[in-house]
């Protein structure tokens, strides 16, 4: 059972690198990390309070951080595009989700919001500067998540509080899974336990 459990983990993860990874995830969550940048966990805790902060507060957005060509999947003609992707994205999550989408990338910053003009944005993301690394791109989406709220008159607050990052869910789901099935396990022993005991008796 446990070698079932972690083969739908992998076959999951695989699935999600097909494709466009960010429209999958994003239709749940709020933000999509990089899957091997090894972002700080008190970056992702930062970026992920402001974006809850903000959503909270009536201001919808939803943010993706693209490090590598790889976490665009199939559409890696988008790389260093972040524009272009944020329309992309954007009309990929249509369906589902149709409120703000902000995309980082090492190079800069996308946007988009379905019938709804993007210049304004632009204008407020351009002094916000993004460092071409794991953690720079952190720091840039969060500085750009509260600065889009700010100009809405939303305080984003950053403040980490009790946010739990995507890593340490996973690692609180295997555990989940794995003490289900020890007790499965021990409760499949059990029971033939009393069964061979109550056999015994009858014979």
């Amino acid at each position: 059972m446990l070698a079932l459990a972690l083969a739908c983990g992998v076959a999951a993860a695989t699935a999600r690198a097909d494709g466009d990874p960010a429209s999958d995830y994003l239709i749940e969550q709020k933000v999509f990390f990089p899957y091997d940048a090894k972002i700080p966990q008190s970056a992702q805790r930062r970026l992920l309070a402001a974006v809850q902060s903000a959503n909270a507060q009536g201001f919808r957005i939803r943010v993706a951080l693209i490090a590598s060509d790889y976490d665009l999947g199939a559409v890696t003609a988008l790389w260093k595009q972040p524009r272009r992707y944020a329309r992309f994205l954007g009309v990929e999550l249509g369906y589902y989700y149709k409120g703000r989408l902000l995309i980082v990338m090492p190079n800069g910053f996308g946007f988009n919001w379905p019938k709804h003009g993007a210049a304004t944005a632009y204008r407020e993301l351009a002094g916000v500067p993004v460092q071409a690394t794991p953690e720079g791109l952190a720091t840039a989406a969060t500085t750009a998540v509260q600065r889009l709220a700010a100009k809405a008159g939303v305080n984003a607050s950053a403040s980490p509080q009790s946010t739990t990052t995507p890593s340490q869910r996973n690692t609180h789901d295997r555990v989940v899974i794995l003490a289900a099935v020890l007790v499965a396990l021990a409760l499949g022993g059990a029971a033939r336990f009393f069964i061979r005991r109550r056999a015994a008796r009858l014979s």
